[in-house]
């Protein structure tokens, strides 16, 4: 892929017009006493508080030495992030150490609450599975209240990124990763940010439906999967530009499947005289493009049925049906008995490429090509010494093709001729699986055993487990790995194929949970405990000899702590209690994953050179020295600071979640602050005095009584003079906003001037806060909306002091409903209706346009 640009945001200049801060109508400057003392490297200019001003702050800390009981009668600590629990009463099983597997990792808090542990007899894919998860933690990235979570590739933000950050080229790996935490809402927003979102599906080939399907076998949750059919065909079609009538297929470049500098550019520039041509490759027919979409076809198919569209069932189903058989009349060689690539361009006769890669593996998994005269040689390529086995492997070209190189030829980051990428192991370990369930080939439980140790060897680096881009396949190095850039890439799946290829857990449509392992033959044990399915909690475990859990000979299941199974068979099917589908999720209201422009806001006393205040309320939230994401006052001679942010308007709220850095047992200066403070509006909410209530690398929940602040200004205090303070995620989680009123100032805006503004003769918020600046770049989003689906109406309160009508188009979940016209009202605020269409669930709506020489401002939308 293209080289990065590690800015996370575009520019320290803001948008955010300061007077207005200032000027907010029921704003009081209530923050600590040595606010005004600023770091020289991130100054702003500030209008000063008034002597007034300063004699309550006096106040305040007056209150604050004297009355801390009094305050902290209305204050809980709560070491755990407070998002919603998934489970309720719902009770596990505890046969397993919970805390020595993550001893060394952090963020705990996360991990005991989301994963499912594991026992097993190889300790190097153990580790490298629970590593896995702290891959996963990392890259989940909070974007917008009513957004959600989202899951990125890079824990940097690259600049061929699309919306917030997000790359789709592995979200299909990401979603069948994730979809085993138990929190669902980190799969259902992730999702819809493609089908009814700005996510962008036609960036890269993806099976995001396919896996979005699949996920849905998991969490038991069949309304949501039924309610995204529209979104689901729409998608479909908009891979139609790219699909070829004659041939039957779609085609792409490989850059955007994925995998530049593969065989067809070099077949296409043999001579290296084109490096564009080499890189991208020309339009291509590839076997991994086009089973994606048989996928995905068949995900819509099966969406169709469970929304009682027995049209779109059949069509879709048939329409896979097709795909696949032209897979295996143009894209299966007989003379390579494998599937390949079809190079597009001055090509009539489309005459197939001759060396084997590894994307011919992938059909497999999705359920192509599984008799014996299709798996069986793919099964034979794959432990092949000359075919795709290497000792780092597998291989993403054939090792016996003149074009593999085992090593890069040159600094550029990717090669796909050779290297051995995660990405693809991934789909190989699943094509895998599949074909040993399949029953069709000479495939052994040892051999997909390989594989996977295989992988887990290659996740490694200086001893300990770790995943770049891709790896040498001989050499005991990442061949892509750039500093902070590609540390703990989530780009690939391992622990979804440790659960369902080791574990053998096939999810079912119906109230039942088939398990059929893949382990080696000589295996005495092996557990899984506290697997989230259909709302519940499975333990799988199997003992031998009835040692080691004590729970029996044999094969043992329980369902919510209760025991369901036992056997001396390890292939069953076992029935589950009806699914517990999830409440809806809190909303985080500090998230500003764009940065000086947008509200929040982020202010602090002092911020280390190397840090920035945006950073922690950007939504990404790790605890690495390196890559960073924080703020911290390292270096400030203060002994006290303050990280202050301001809301568009006042919200009412009742906790804010810190999590904090810490690196001091990795010999740095920072650590969990000696005591803090918590400022609103009104004043002191709360302090905590005893560090050693605080968790370092961490969230941290510190509750308050109600109050409606328009800011939180958080004072930590150092615990010495060569100690500092870090914040990597400011967190305020709140009830999720169910309308019928949907401030503009909560939208996402996008434009060059669009901004929110404060205008004294609003009185939709008690501070008077508008969005103007609409030109015809803007965009104000809404998103979170949520509906029963079907026609309402829309009311749009705005002003316009102009002398011409603006017009803004509006688009629910990106399809264009019409337009608004905002007739000139002399400044004062109006109303325009209109009726659109939702979809069930959450919706997305956004309003486009402005016109540059008219003032027009919006107030919010309602719904009726």
């Amino acid at each position: 892929m293209a080289q990065p640009s590690y800015d996370t945001f575009d520019s320290l200049s803001s948008k955010v017009d300061q007077k207005n801060l200032n000027e907010s109508k029921c704003q009081i400057d209530l923050r600590p006493q040595h606010y005004g003392k600023r770091d020289t490297h991130r100054r702003k200019q500030d209008s000063q508080p008034s002597d007034a001003d300063y004699f309550l702050l006096k106040v305040v800390a007056l209150i604050s030495a004297i009355g801390g009981l009094w305050v902290l009668a209305y204050t809980v600590l709560v070491q755990k992030a407070p998002l919603r629990s998934e489970y309720g009463d719902i009770k596990g099983t505890r046969f397993l150490d919970h805390e020595k597997p993550i001893s060394t990792f952090a963020g705990k808090t996360f991990l005991r609450h989301n994963i499912p542990f594991i026992d097993i007899p190889d300790p190097l894919i153990q580790d490298v599975y629970y590593y896995r998860w702290t891959s996963i933690q990392r890259n989940l990235r909070y974007i917008r209240p009513g957004t959600g979570y989202m899951c990125t590739e890079f824990v940097q933000p690259v600049g061929y990124a699309m919306a917030f950050g997000s790359i789709d080229a592995a979200a299909g790996h990401q979603i069948d990763e994730s979809r085993w935490l138990r929190d669902t809402f980190y799969g259902d927003d992730y999702i819809q940010l493609y089908t009814r979102g700005p996510g962008d599906a036609l960036q890269y080939t993806q099976w995001i439906l396919d896996a979005a399907s699949r996920r849905t076998m998991v969490t038991g949750d069949h309304h949501f999967l039924a309610t995204q059919l529209d979104d689901m065909v729409r998608l479909w079609h908009e891979w139609d530009k790219v699909y070829d009538d004659t041939a039957g297929l779609y085609y792409y470049q490989p850059v955007w499947d994925a995998q530049e500098l593969s065989l067809p550019g070099f077949v296409a520039d043999p001579n290296g005289t084109d490096w564009t041509l080499r890189k991208d490759g020309p339009d291509t027919f590839r076997p991994s493009h086009n089973a994606y979409m048989v996928a995905n076809a068949r995900a819509i198919s099966r969406a169709a049925v469970l929304a009682h569209d027995r049209v779109r069932e059949i069509q879709f189903s048939r329409l896979a049906d097709d795909l696949e058989e032209a897979m295996y009349t143009r894209m299966w060689a007989p003379e390579q008995q494998f599937f390949m690539d079809i190079i597009r361009p001055n090509n009539p006769n489309l005459t197939r490429l001759t060396g084997r890669e590894q994307v011919g593996l992938f059909p497999y998994r999705f359920g192509i090509g599984l008799n014996k005269s299709y798996a069986q040689p793919a099964v034979d390529s794959m432990f092949d010494p000359e075919g795709f086995l290497a000792t780092y492997g597998p291989t993403t070209l054939e090792i016996r093709d003149p074009w593999f190189m085992a090593v890069r030829p040159d600094d550029y980051c990717c090669y796909w001729n050779g290297m051995s990428w995660p990405y693809s192991t991934g789909h190989t370990l699943k094509s895998l699986a599949e074909i040993y369930r399949s029953g069709t080939t000479n495939a052994t439980a040892e051999q997909y055993h390989k594989y996977l140790q295989m992988y887990a060897m290659t996740q490694q680096k200086n001893g300990q487990p770790y995943v770049a881009e891709s790896h040498y396949p001989f050499l005991d190095a990442w061949s892509a790995d750039g500093w902070n850039h590609s540390e703990h890439y989530d780009h690939s799946t391992n622990n979804d194929d440790v659960i369902t290829g080791l574990f053998g857990i096939i999810p079912q449509q119906d109230n039942t949970l088939k398990i059929s392992p893949i382990v080696p033959r000589n295996w005495t044990y092996f557990a899984l405990e506290n697997l989230p399915y259909h709302g519940h909690l499975v333990t799988v475990l199997y003992d031998k000899y009835g040692a080691r859990y004590k729970a029996g000979r044999g094969m043992t299941i329980f369902v919510d702590g209760k025991k369901v199974y036992h056997g001396p068979k390890q292939i069953t099917i076992v029935s589950t209690p009806p699914p517990i589908l999830p409440a809806d999720a809190l909303i985080n209201i500090a998230a500003n994953p764009t940065g000086p422009g947008q509200y929040p806001a982020a202010e602090a006393t002092y911020t280390n050179s190397g840090d920035f205040q945006y950073k922690a309320i950007d939504g990404v939230l790790f605890y690495d020295s390196i890559p960073d994401n924080r703020w911290t006052n390292y270096g400030s001679p203060n002994l006290n600071d303050t990280l202050t942010i301001t809301f568009a308007r006042p919200r009412n709220v009742t906790s804010v979640t810190l999590a904090l850095y810490s690196d001091v047992t990795r010999g740095g200066g920072v650590d969990v602050p000696a005591r803090i403070e918590v400022y609103g509006s009104g004043g002191l909410l709360t302090s905590i005095n005893d560090p050693s209530s605080l968790l370092p690398n961490d969230r941290n929940e510190v509750s308050f009584k109600q109050t409606e602040t328009q800011f939180l200004a958080i004072n930590v205090y150092r615990q010495s003079p060569d100690l500092w303070v870090g914040v990597c995620e400011l967190e305020v989680w709140t009830p999720p906003a169910t309308g019928p009123t949907h401030y503009a100032v909560d939208a996402y805006l996008t434009g060059k001037e669009t901004s929110v503004l404060f205008d004294n003769s609003s009185v939709a918020t008690p501070n008077g806060a508008v969005v103007g600046g609409l030109r015809s770049d803007s965009n104000v989003a809404f998103s979170g909306i949520m509906s029963r689906g079907g026609r309402t109406g829309l009311i749009l309160s705005y002003s316009n002091t102009g002398n011409a009508t603006v017009e803004l188009s509006i688009e629910v979940n990106q399809v264009p409903q019409g337009s608004l016209y905002l007739p000139p009202s002399k400044g004062k605020y109006v109303n325009v209706r209109r009726t659109i269409a939702l979809a069930a669930g959450k919706n997305y709506v956004s309003l486009r346009g402005g016109l540059d020489y008219v003032d027009v401002r919006l107030e919010t939308l309602k719904l009726f």
